[in-house]
């Protein structure tokens, strides 16, 4: 697999490998990028969005179908003492004097009321309202598509911040790996020339003080073993939890530094279509949102206009079960209308006036913010270039220095054998190598991110 193509494409499938422990994932770059992407919880919530945004769409776009309610309702007054008059009621009239009448028939007068309804009553509707013109409704249809819009590009960007993200780490986790194996052959090395030194310390062919020299640069490189061994640890948890993973499963990472081809890699053109940046098309989507919203506030100056429908029927008994005596169609007094509500704003102590004219100034400062992130790609595009190159002149250099000092150590090691070399040169020449080898992966580990970074700039880490 060569990593570093323009773009990746993460169509590669999982595969995975029973081990007596249970469940080992084997994984490239690429595919852990993809497990990332379906497995992340920061991906997934960003698809959430994108499916809010849909259902957002949809329930602008039921505010403009018709609406219709229906309502039912029976009332029932109790009666009094007197079964001949319910409470139902009632209205009292005066009068010349301003006194209601009364009625003396009984030993105390009352006053006379009329009633206008009967003890029982049922009243049902069935209302239809169709939104017919309304300028705030046709910007909020093209605001909520806008909306949508915007949260694909965000769950793109969430994409490429993630792929970044774990394709460092695992390239970091790669050179800390090579570098465990390289100590691992360093202490057999250095423990193969710490017993030869012992037999001859044993012969008194050396000192005291070569043997203890070899000693304290073996203890030292066990102890660096060990920070590197648990630090590798450390990173492979990091990346499962990145990918999505549960931390206690097991991952085996199957690329090879090897594969690095340093001399494939170009310069990526100075100039970039800024279309390519997901950041640049993203702030285009909020331009578009922010022009909306000053067409918003413009459609508050336009009348609205409903249409109005109205079905509905009236009864009344004395007795509440005459209610469901259906049979008597007279009972049943059916009404209906149609019509238009039509709403003209007038005045509104100029609240609009000046909402158009923040939202005119938020325009201006996305306009703003255009020149601006043109010039931060091109100072990121810029930099990539020179990250890049600066990191392959000086993995280069490390690579020669990494062949010198093994050449170093194997001269050493032969001249000490021989005894015209001495102890302390074969501890200095181990000393080097194990530090050339650490520069020259530190120098390839640059390389890589450097890489990463170039292809970000260029907006082509991931396509889809």
């Amino acid at each position: 697999m060569n990593l570093f193509r323009n773009r990746l494409y993460f169509v590669l499938p999982l595969f995975a490998v029973s081990s007596a422990w249970g469940q080992v994932k084997s994984l490239t770059a690429r595919q852990a990028v993809d497990y990332a992407l379906q497995n992340s919880p920061t991906i997934k919530n960003a698809v959430i969005e994108t499916e809010i945004s849909k259902a957002k769409v949809m329930e602008t776009t039921a505010a403009g179908l018709p609406q219709i309610s229906g309502s039912l309702s029976v009332l029932h007054y109790p009666q009094g003492n007197d079964p001949t008059k319910p409470n139902t009621q009632k209205f009292v009239l005066e009068n010349q004097r301003g006194t209601p009448f009364y009625d003396t028939s009984g030993t105390e007068g009352s006053p006379i009321a009329f009633g206008l309804q009967l003890a029982n009553s049922l009243t049902g509707t069935l209302n239809a309202t169709q939104l017919i013109f309304n300028g705030s409704y046709l910007v909020g249809l093209q605001a909520s598509k806008t909306y949508k819009e915007l949260t694909v590009k965000q769950l793109k960007q969430a994409k490429i911040t993630l792929a970044e993200q774990v394709m460092k780490t695992y390239y970091l986790i790669l050179v800390n790996q090579e570098k465990t194996r390289l100590l691992d052959l360093n202490l057999l090395r250095l423990d193969s020339t710490f017993k030869e030194t012992q037999v001859l310390f044993k012969n008194g062919f050396v000192e005291k003080i070569d043997l203890d020299r070899i000693e304290v640069a073996l203890n030292n490189l066990r102890s660096e073993k060990q920070k590197t061994t648990r630090l590798l640890v450390l990173a492979t948890n990091g990346l499962k939890f990145q990918m999505g993973m549960p931390v206690k499963d097991s991952i085996e990472l199957s690329e090879n530094l090897n594969q690095v081809n340093p001399e494939s890699i170009l310069p990526a053109d100075p100039t970039i279509d800024y279309n390519k940046r997901i950041e640049y098309s993203t702030l285009q989507t909020q331009k578009q949102l922010a022009a909306l919203s000053l067409k918003n506030i413009k459609a508050g100056y336009l009348p609205s206009l409903v249409g109005l429908a109205t079905l509905g029927v009236n009864s009344a008994a004395s007795k509440f079960g005459n209610l469901s005596n259906f049979s008597e169609k007279n009972r049943y007094a059916p009404y209906g209308y149609i019509g238009l509500s039509l709403s003209v704003p007038v005045f509104d102590g100029f609240q609009k006036k000046f909402q158009a004219q923040q939202a005119r100034l938020n325009i201006n400062k996305l306009n703003n913010g255009f020149k601006q992130l043109e010039n931060a790609i091109d100072l990121e595009l810029n930099q990539a270039n020179i990250n890049l190159a600066n990191a392959n002149t000086s993995l280069e250099i490390q690579k020669r220095n990494l062949k010198l000092a093994e050449e170093v150590v194997r001269v050493s090691k032969v001249k000490y054998r021989q005894g015209v070399g001495s102890n302390l040169e074969v501890t200095n020449s181990e000393s080097s190598l194990k530090e050339s080898q650490s520069n020259y992966y530190s120098a390839l580990y640059d390389f890589i991110i450097s890489k990463i970074d170039l292809d970000k700039a260029q907006g082509t880490l991931i396509a889809e």
